[in-house]
């Protein structure tokens, strides 16, 4: 079964980078001592935010996969360097379910499988589906 990231996991994540952003920059504002110079890492935070939002998210979240397979889930992930992680089902210690105040606003909760070695997040997806997800690995139904 393929899981795809939505576009609500979008605006989460746009939502949680333009506030980072924001931050940073009335941060670098207020301790500046309001000179000219200092303006500069201002700029280049908002700069860095906005590519952020209207680039690399949407960039990230069109490449995002995840694959649950018979013997192992496969997620493959990255914008210029794509990257596979495989977990396989024999080596899985814990398979659960997460959300954040925002998220669960949304509708979305994301999925922690953990191996002896190894962790792998998904970001949240729709929550009938990282419930379907959890239940699907570990064959226990989850709680809200």
């Amino acid at each position: 079964m393929n899981y795809k990231l939505d576009k609500k996991t979008l605006l989460l994540w746009r939502i949680r980078i333009s506030g980072a952003a924001l931050a940073a920059v009335l941060l670098f504002v207020a301790f500046s001592g309001y000179s000219v110079y200092s303006f500069v890492p201002a700029a280049l935070a908002a700069f860095a935010g906005l590519a952020a939002d209207f680039w690399y998210l949407p960039a990230f979240f069109r490449g995002y996969t995840v694959f649950v397979g018979e013997n192992a889930v496969i997620v493959t992930r990255g914008v210029i360097i794509k990257t596979s992680h495989i977990m396989p089902f024999k080596r899985l210690v814990f398979a659960g379910s997460y959300s954040t105040p925002l998220s669960k606003i949304l509708g979305l909760k994301g999925v922690v499988l953990r191996a002896a070695r190894a962790n792998l997040v998904i970001p949240e997806i729709g929550k009938d589906a990282a419930d379907s997800l959890v239940y699907g690995i570990s064959g226990e139904k989850t709680h809200d």
